[in-house]
């Protein structure tokens, strides 16, 4: 799996992560955040690395079918546009400062 890849997913997982199933969020936390492998993983819960890959598996979809219905992180992705174009072209100071702080906290 590629970098940009890992990226959407982890973002996926931010921005949905609560939407899971416990036992899909544990394991999927697990492999992209905590850098787990799925036999480490596997071992952890009590099942084999096979059920551990498709339940990462049955996740990633849930949260691509959520990202494709609500288009949260998409709406996010242009909001930061759009307020970065505005401070890049921003002349008050005070502005461009809260505008500043706003990028940051979508950024999370």
């Amino acid at each position: 799996m590629s970098l940009e890849d890992n990226l959407r997913i982890s973002g996926l997982i931010d921005t949905y992560g609560n939407m899971l199933t416990d036992k899909q969020r544990e394991m999927i936390t697990s492999y992209y955040f905590d850098n787990l492998s799925l036999a480490e993983i596997g071992e952890n819960c009590g099942v084999s690395r096979q059920s551990v890959k498709c339940t990462i598996g049955q996740a990633i979809t849930t949260l691509d079918n959520l990202e494709s219905k609500l288009k949260i992180m998409d709406r996010d992705k242009r909001l930061r546009g759009t307020l970065e174009d505005i401070a890049n072209t921003c002349k008050d100071e005070d502005a461009c400062y809260a505008i500043g702080e706003i990028i940051k906290e979508l950024r999370g």
